[in-house]
């Protein structure tokens, strides 16, 4: 069985997802960031458009920023994207499509300590059930430890 970590505190643990369907075109994000108990303080699911799942993975990392960023100067970020744990841990920009999404990406952890890791899809169950959501859902929806028990 593999089992999602906690951080050591003063950490928090952001972990997002892109969802991209290939025959649809649609896209959704999705992401929570969760204290070093573990518990839940804040997630979000959304559409998003995007023109890959790359994208859609660098957009919810985007979004989820935004929110780990009003939790804590530290964040630890686990994605299942080895494609994209490599190019943030590497400190290029990558292609020129993306390119913009990563300086972005690089000025909002500038001023925080910051982790990239790699985790399996089994890892990232919640984030990946989030991004689906966001694909189904209409419009960006933020949750709290108790909203998040009404769904």
């Amino acid at each position: 069985m593999v089992l999602w970590h906690p951080p050591d505190a003063p950490w928090v643990k952001l972990n997002t997802d892109g969802a991209f369907s290939t025959s649809t075109l649609a896209a959704g994000e999705g992401g929570l960031v969760r204290g070093s108990n573990g518990g839940l303080l804040r997630a979000f699911c959304a559409p998003v458009d995007a023109s890959s799942s790359f994208e859609a993975e660098l957009l919810a990392l985007i979004r989820g920023l935004e929110m780990a960023m009003e939790l804590s100067t530290h964040i630890w970020i686990e994605l299942d994207s080895a494609a994209l744990v490599s190019l943030l841990s590497s400190g290029h920009l990558g292609s020129v499509d993306f390119g913009h999404h990563m300086a972005l990406i690089r000025s909002m952890t500038a001023q925080r300590q910051v982790r990239f890791s790699h985790i399996y899809r089994e890892e990232n169950r919640a984030a990946d059930f989030l991004a689906g959501g966001g694909v189904q859902t209409p419009a960006l929806t933020y949750f709290d430890p108790i909203s998040a028990l009404g769904t």
